[in-house]
């Protein structure tokens, strides 16, 4: 989403203050959708008790095409504002309670016992439901501090249970510089997609990751969860002073929980909005680096998510909705359209479609998973493009109908599916099944991995998409 410089200006502007336990937004929360007009996504960011960059996280949601509300922590823990009226739940940096107990502990505290009703539910519950239901969680610095104490990052056991710490940089000092970080290819989460590598400021005095023993720091390699790792001038990760600044196990200066929806990291992306605020602008305006900073584009991936999330939520009908006259989104192949223009699919139909939403809508978010594929359809299609794989021609995200497939093969009417943890919840689950019908239903054949068989075992995959062919 492109702003001129006029429209950055006025979106990262406050337009109320904070009167200590209020909250101000850049529109108003409960905001009422005017026909015609789409709800942009929701960011709630929390402030109070030491928390002091509520503001520059806030600026980064609004310049990324996001409503961004500022709460104080009380207004959250008195009922008096929702985080599932949100899709994203941030934790900026700061020092809550002064970091009077180690950084972050006081406030995870406070959110793992202070009960918020009768029932003795906390506020630690409501994240978890949060983003069970499908939000995402953002803490950075002290934030992340915050998340790794409540355990909800690294949370390899799910049971949001402390399982590594956070604790006093190896040089013994605060530390503020700017560093180079890159990320994990096997990252899961949305906020790093389509990224490699990023440079931010850290400031802080307890960033260190320490890990308890190997074998968890060998499980967080294996999912993927050590996502952002400090780099030297070569690119390569570190562990020497101050290239990572606080000598973090696995040089890690972020993670993600399994899902990917919740990310925190140690440096501040929110400090980096913009080329004017990296003290060699003028270096890098020259050698044409564009006037928007790269920790904007953590802000605007997520934001995109949410909008590409939406999109496709639009596309999915249940057959109670889709009787009361719901519409899809299809492409228009020859002879798939009986003459009331609906879409011939099998007997059991969920979905119908015109060739103007597609248009508008569909052939574009396939475009989109083109240039942003994940680590593992990226891997798959290495291997199997320009007729590597037994001389066959395969497309990746191409449009049946109303639906986008990862790949396929049109001369063996194969599809490969290379599913993410999402496909295993429930819903999802439902929805993939009526979907395999959908597409079975009209002659094509599917073969599904997950994500961990594509990166852990991609010799095996291709053999069997070989048998399959």
């Amino acid at each position: 989403m492109a702003h001129n410089a006029n429209q950055l200006a006025q979106n990262s502007a406050p337009t109320a203050q904070n009167d200590g336990v209020g909250v101000h937004n850049s529109q108003p929360a409960a905001q009422t959708p005017v026909a015609g007009t789409a709800v942009l996504p929701r960011a709630l960011v929390l402030t109070g008790f030491g928390i002091n960059c509520e503001e520059e996280m806030a600026a980064a949601y609004r310049l990324a095409g996001a409503e961004a509300t500022i709460a104080h922590l009380n207004k959250v823990l008195h009922g008096r504002v929702s985080i599932h009226d949100f899709d994203v739940l941030n934790f900026p940096g700061g020092f809550s309670f002064g970091d009077d107990l180690g950084s972050g502990v006081v406030l995870a505290n406070k959110l793992r016992y202070r009960r918020l009703d009768a029932q003795g539910r906390t506020l630690l519950d409501d994240i978890k439901e949060f983003v069970a239901n499908g939000g995402f969680v953002l803490g950075i610095c002290n934030g992340f501090q915050v998340l790794v104490k409540l355990g909800l990052l690294p949370d390899l056991g799910g049971t949001a249970t402390p399982e590594v710490t956070l604790t006093h940089n190896a040089s013994g000092r605060y530390e503020n510089r700017w560093v180079r970080l890159r990320v994990n290819p096997a990252s899961r989460t949305p906020f790093l997609r389509g990224i490699d590598t990023l440079e931010m400021p850290v400031r802080h005095g307890e960033g260190r990751l320490v890990l308890p023993d190997a074998a968890t720091g060998e499980a967080l390699a294996a999912a993927g969860l050590n996502c952002l790792a400090y780099i030297d001038a070569n690119g390569d990760g570190t562990s020497a002073y101050p290239s990572n600044p606080n000598g973090a196990d696995l040089n890690c200066a972020g993670l993600c929980d399994p899902t990917g929806r919740i990310f925190g990291l140690m440096p501040h992306p929110e400090a980096f909005l913009t080329v004017y605020n990296h003290p060699q602008w003028r270096r890098k305006l020259r050698a044409g680096a564009g006037e928007e900073g790269e920790g904007l584009r953590i802000f605007r991936n997520i934001v995109g998510w949410i909008e590409e999330g939406r999109a496709i939520g639009s596309l999915v009908f249940t057959p109670a909705e889709q009787a009361e006259g719901s519409n899809t989104l299809a492409e228009e192949p020859e002879g798939a359209y009986n003459r009331s223009g609906e879409y011939k699919a099998g007997t059991d139909a969920r979905l119908t479609a015109n060739k103007k939403d597609w248009e508008d809508k569909l052939k574009s978010f396939g475009r989109l998973m083109r240039h942003q594929p994940t680590p593992a359809e990226d891997a798959l299609w290495q291997a199997v493009r320009n007729r590597q794989l037994a001389g066959v021609k395969f497309r990746r995200q191409h449009t049946i109908g109303p639906f986008i497939v990862d790949f396929f093969s049109p001369d063996h009417q194969l599809i490969i599916e290379v599913d993410g943890q999402v496909h295993r919840e429930v819903g999802q689950a439902e929805y993939d099944a009526g979907r395999t019908h959908e597409l079975e239903s009209l002659g094509y054949r599917i073969v599904r991995f997950s994500n961990e068989e594509v990166l852990a075992g991609l010799s095996i995959v291709l053999q069997k998409i070989t048998a399959a062919l």
